[in-house]
């Protein structure tokens, strides 16, 4: 077990949005970074990324899609646009106003760019790993996209009445296609991608698979993208090729483009320090800092420090600070005593 594993302890938790019961891992105290994982995945894909991060400072934080992981698995939209509204409901509920950043694996890399585009009050920063195509995609998926559906009741179908060890099988298969080392798919890796994949969870991927080609308007929509992006890529990525990754780098205005060798489509699984340390680098050099003062004058001071998630020593520090200022602005608004003085303007007192 890595050693930051024995320090960082993991949370588990539910929460509600939109009627909806969603499942989240949570790491660490500080600014909020919010993890967003691709198609099949769930917040599990990020269990040896996110202590790396914690331990850097952050309150990090991951959440299982519907459909996906232990969350509900209802009927409904299944669009990129439901998804990120989703991941924003979620923050809300987590009191989460701006994240420091937003990061998405595969499918999550458009998710996080659709919450950095249309609502950049949300996040300072964004990153995308091994994300899907956005500038264009492939015709056959396009094509295909009016077929899914009736495709994922079908396959739901079959994994309804089919035991758990099938899902293993195939799950092992697509794990050895997408990493660059076939090795390096372990029986507890593959047990972690199967153990979800029930009948409701095929009808939701499938829901999914038949948005995922629509990206015309975030493809616009980036080209004036106002926060940083880092983009990290697995040269031998077998689904999201590298090529995507640099077409990617070309149509957002602020952009950095990392390549890791010997790595596929998982960076997060295959690769989990250097996509820590990628992900830790970029968060310390780009973008603002989210303001941090009081309401007014004293107004509601404990709220808003709280929303930003200070660790308990900068919650101290900010408060005392805060404390200085009002007392300083409190004496300065005292009337002050006229002196009386001699002659000679001798204090008399």
């Amino acid at each position: 077990m890595p050693e930051h594993e024995g320090r960082i302890v993991r949370e588990d938790g539910f929460t509600a949005v939109g009627g909806i019961r969603i499942h989240y891992e949570a790491w660490g105290a500080g600014d909020p970074v919010v993890l967003v994982h691709g198609l099949g995945a769930s917040a599990a894909a990020w269990r040896r990324v996110a202590p790396q991060l914690a331990e850097a400072g952050y309150r990090v934080l991951a959440l299982d899609l519907k459909g996906c992981g232990l969350s509900a698995r209802p009927p409904g939209d299944y669009s990129r646009k439901a998804l990120a509204a989703l991941v924003c409901g979620f923050m809300d509920n987590l009191g989460v106003r701006r994240a420091r950043a937003v990061v998405g694996h595969s499918m999550g890399g458009a998710i996080a760019l659709e919450i950095a585009a249309t609502r950049p009050e949300r996040t300072d920063l964004v990153a995308v790993i091994d994300g899907q195509g956005i500038a264009s995609q492939p015709w056959l998926l396009q094509a295909a996209a009016p077929m899914t559906p009736l495709v994922g009741t079908l396959a739901s179908s079959v994994t309804a009445l089919s035991p758990v060890a099938p899902r293993r099988f195939f799950a092992r298969i697509y794990l050895k296609r997408i990493f660059c080392d076939p090795a390096a798919v372990t029986e507890e890796l593959v047990e972690t991608y199967a153990a979800s994949a029930d009948a409701g969870y095929q009808r939701a991927m499938f829901a999914m698979l038949q948005h995922i080609g629509n990206t015309d308007d975030l493809a616009r929509a980036i080209r004036t993208l106002q926060a940083p992006a880092l983009l990290v890529w697995g040269k031998q990525d077998p689904v999201c090729p590298v090529a995507l990754g640099q077409e990617l780098y070309g149509a957002l205005p602020d952009a950095e483009l990392h390549t890791l060798d010997f790595c596929g489509h998982c960076p997060p699984e295959e690769r989990p320090a250097e996509t820590a340390s990628l992900l830790v680098d970029f968060f310390a050099r780009r973008g603002p800092r989210p303001a941090r003062r009081e309401e007014g004058r004293g107004g509601d001071l404990n709220r808003q420090l709280a929303s930003l998630h200070l660790s308990a020593s900068e919650l101290a520090e900010a408060t005392r600070e805060a404390e200085q200022r009002l007392e300083k602005a409190s004496r300065a608004a005292r009337p002050r005593k006229s002196r009386k003085r001699g002659p000679g303007g001798e204090n008399l007192h």
